[in-house]
This record gives structure tokens, sequence and C-alpha cells, in this order.
């Protein structure tokens, strides 16, 4: 084979591997909008809210939001970053104490369209592992930025692992926060949903850490008001 033949058979196996990936981003893209859907028609049908923090916990925000849950008697659901849990193991354990869920959300937050494949799924494999204490080998899993490729799927399936989407973003990572009444204003129009948060501390601005307990409040305040029932996911 000539040096030029070489050259495009390699790129030809270059354009079919790249094809295959993109095949494999719109299906499962395809997948989680009929997930989400069903997620938002049963929210609706049973009048549930569900408070999901993401990538904690945070030395500073999550005993604040454990404070805020107990006084209002709601229970949430915590997917915590395992990095972040071998760090502080006693605020999980207080989250545990408190009665509410833990999930999964990866060791190191890769997002799965992003990085090598046996990345993704070293680092599922390894979240899971520093989150042993708290979270069982099948609990729920959060894919870092809702990214999910055909190969985590399939990791997730093979370990019996719910997967957790969103239904309502409360804009907490928005480079502009958006108006803390938002996720309220979502779950009033929707009837209830699942509603993504974050609970880490690490550089973030106090702006940050205040909207989201902003957010908790407004939000828990609307399913009262809307005579929603406040449940952690594992109840939904």
């Amino acid at each position: 084979m000539s040096a030029a033949s070489g050259l495009a058979a390699g790129a030809g196996v270059a354009v079919a591997a790249g094809a295959a990936v993109l095949a494999g981003e719109a299906l499962t893209y395809a997948a989680k909008k009929r997930e989400i859907a069903a997620l938002r028609a049963r929210c609706r049908e049973r009048g549930v809210v569900a408070l999901t923090y993401d990538d904690g916990p945070g030395p500073e925000i999550t005993p604040r939001l454990l404070e805020l849950l107990a006084r209002q008697g709601a229970h949430a659901t915590f997917f915590s970053l395992g990095r972040r849990a071998v760090l502080a193991p006693e605020i999980l354990d207080a989250v545990a104490a408190a009665g509410h869920e833990i999930g999964c959300h990866s060791l190191l937050h890769r997002n799965a369209w992003k990085t090598a494949p046996w990345s993704a799924l070293a680092d599922i494999s390894a979240g899971y592992d520093a989150l042993a204490p708290w979270v069982p080998a099948d609990g729920r899993f959060r894919p870092p930025n809702g990214k999910q490729t055909l190969l985590t799927r399939r990791a997730l399936r093979r370990r019996a692992a719910p997967v957790a989407w969103w239904t309502i973003d409360s804009g907490d990572t928005y480079a502009s926060l958006p108006d803390p009444a938002h996720a309220a204003d979502r779950v009033r129009a929707d009837g209830g949903g699942i509603v993504l948060l974050h609970d880490h501390s690490e550089d973030r601005p106090a702006e940050r850490l205040d909207f989201v307990l902003d957010a908790t409040e407004r939000v828990l305040a609307t399913a009262r008001a809307e005579g929603l029932a406040v449940r952690p996911l594992r109840e939904l």
C-alpha cells in the first residue's frame, strides 16, 4: 500500500469512527428526551416535586441546605462527586442521617461526550467506589453535564443503576443568574417536576450559594401553595 493509500485509509477509518460517535450521541440524546418527557408526565400525574443537588458535598452550602430542608420537613436527593465526598465524609454522613437520598455523580465529573470512552467508564466506576459508604452499587446515577454514550448507558444497565434526569434547571450554573423564582414558576406551570440545583462550595461566589438556598425556599413554598408533595427520587 502506498503512503497516499495508507493516509486515505486512515482518514476513512477516522471519518467512520467520528460518524459512529455522532450516531451514538444522537441515540442517547433521543433516549434522554423520551425519558425526561416520561418523568415530567409522572411528576404531573402524581403531583410531586423532587429537589436534587449535584456536585457536592460543599462544606459551606450543604449543611445550610440540610438545616433549611429540616425546617421545612422536606427530603431531597443529593448526587455527590466521589472526589468531594472523600474530602468531607462527615457531611455525607449528615445527609444520610437526615434521611435524604444520596446518588452517584461520578468521581471527577467527566463529560462522557468529551472524554475517552474508557475514561468515562472509569470515572463512573471510581465514583461508585468512593461513594460506597453511602450509595449502593445499583444506586441512582446522574450523568455529569447530562451526557451519556452508548457505552456508559450499557455500563449503568449492567449495574442496574437508574439514570436520574431532571425536568427543571434552576439556572444556578448559568453565566448570568436568572430570577430566583424561575424554578418555582416552572414547578407551578408544570404541576410538579424534578429540579436541578448544585450544592458545592468550591470556587462559587456567595451570591450563587445564596441563590441555591433562595430557589430551594421558593420551590418549597410553591409546592405547599399548590398542594404538591416534595419527595426524594426514590419515592417517585
